[in-house]
């Protein structure tokens, strides 16, 4: 192996699923302490990122009505083969409650059980980072009271885990919003942000809108982003499209797309690595069965040019109508896109034949939720410390590493 360049064994491994890494890593102390370092963690993401990760498309489900409620389901080039799920076993399966999904990052997953059983999970190397409890302050009101005490008043939360590109960090955010007509200020949004690389969460700038659902937000392109109003008691409320800058912390208006007209339904998704807007039409004001669904992406976040109309789906005919659309991934050729129906079914959409057939999935989920999962080698003191000892120096000692394979 002496012979071999470095920069060949470096590519030649960065091409390799995580499965293969892990057992790689068994080799040798070389191998290993190579396999381990962030630069060729970064390598090898970049890798995965680049060629074609749908090839060999890895979800998670998570199923509403069971009591083992985390699944995987691979999906391999053939869409026309039967797959099976698999009941996952994770950190938080023994706690009491259903684990909640809260999002998915380039092979990282936010789960949750509870407001204080939370953590940042890697299904790949089966690791996992608790996350400390978070605390909203109750005094922000006049009266000082803490959302659970308040009568009249209510509250919501909301939360999302994402990627800041530019400072190379993993971060998790947390929204509470809280109402009571009695107070001064009537409403507060609070939000709160937690870094993988400092550890720890932080109060950050207020957020100026009200989420119009209680929905987790949507990564992409290092933002998080959620539909939101100003107007959330008006009788005729105004969406908007904000996105937390996950750099700056701040958050962003975000146009939408021209064309749009006036939808009776918007959703958010990821495509890829684009952001999706899901815009649902009825055929009369009257009728609230949903008529058709465009798919718009935005190519590149925050450019108003860059929203391009992918697709249109009209109602299945001869089949039970839909009430959302999702898409989840592109199939290996790139010439299908996987859909989650109504939180019950998969289904491929060809985008050459503009038709749809059942993804062909055993095991009987009555309801789920889907979510791409990117293998990925990133250990979670990447950055923020939770394992004893330091990384330092790591990247200094790639190259003497390399020398010695």
């Amino acid at each position: 192996m002496s012979d071999v360049p470095r920069e060949v064994i470096i590519e030649i491994l960065s091409r390799l699923p995580v499965i293969s890494l892990l057992k790689f890593r068994c080799v040798s102390k070389a191998f290993k302490t190579l396999i381990d370092s962030p630069k060729f963690i970064k390598a090898h993401i970049k890798q995965q990122q680049e060629r074609n990760p749908n090839a060999h498309l890895n979800l998670f489900l998570k199923a509403h009505n069971e009591s083992d409620n985390l699944f995987s389901l691979e999906f391999t080039s053939n869409t026309s083969t039967q797959h099976h799920p698999k009941v996952l076993d994770h950190p938080l399966k023994q706690l009491d409650g259903p684990t909640q999904v809260l999002g998915s990052c380039r092979g990282l997953v936010l789960i949750s059980n509870s407001m204080s059983d939370n953590g940042v999970w890697n299904p790949s190397t089966k690791r996992f980072r608790k996350l400390p409890v978070w605390e909203f302050n109750p005094s922000r009101n006049s009266s000082g009271r803490a959302p659970h005490e308040w009568g009249p008043g209510f509250m919501q939360i909301s939360g999302g885990f994402g990627y800041d590109k530019d400072g190379e960090d993993y971060k998790v955010v947390t929204i509470g919003q809280w109402y009571h007509p009695d107070d001064e200020p009537k409403m507060v949004s609070e939000v709160m942000v937690y870094s993988l690389r400092y550890g720890g969460w932080k109060k950050v700038e207020d957020s100026p809108y009200w989420l119009v659902k209680e929905e987790n937000g949507t990564a992409a392109g290092g933002a998080l982003y959620w539909l939101v109003t100003k107007e959330p008691f008006s009788c005729v409320r105004s969406l908007i499209l904000v996105g937390l800058n996950l750099g700056t912390e701040r958050f962003e208006k975000v146009p939408f797309p021209v064309g749009l007209g006036k939808p009776f339904q918007l959703n958010l998704a990821v495509l890829g690595k684009c952001l999706c807007l899901i815009s649902g039409y009825c055929i009369s004001a009257k009728n609230h069965v949903l008529d058709h669904v465009d798919m718009w992406m935005m190519k590149d976040c925050g450019v108003e040019q860059s929203w391009v109309k992918l697709f249109t789906v009209e109602q299945l005919d001869g089949r039970q109508n839909f009430s959302s659309l999702k898409p989840i991934a592109y199939s290996g050729t790139g010439k299908e896109v996987l859909l989650e129906m109504d939180n019950t079914k998969l289904l491929w959409y060809s985008l050459e034949k503009k038709s749809v057939k059942p993804a062909k999935v055993s095991g009987g989920l009555e309801a789920f939720e889907s979510f791409v999962n990117l293998g990925t080698l990133v250990p979670l003191y990447y950055g923020g410390g939770d394992e004893k000892g330091t990384k330092k120096g790591m990247e200094e000692r790639d190259d003497s590493v390399i020398e010695e394979l």
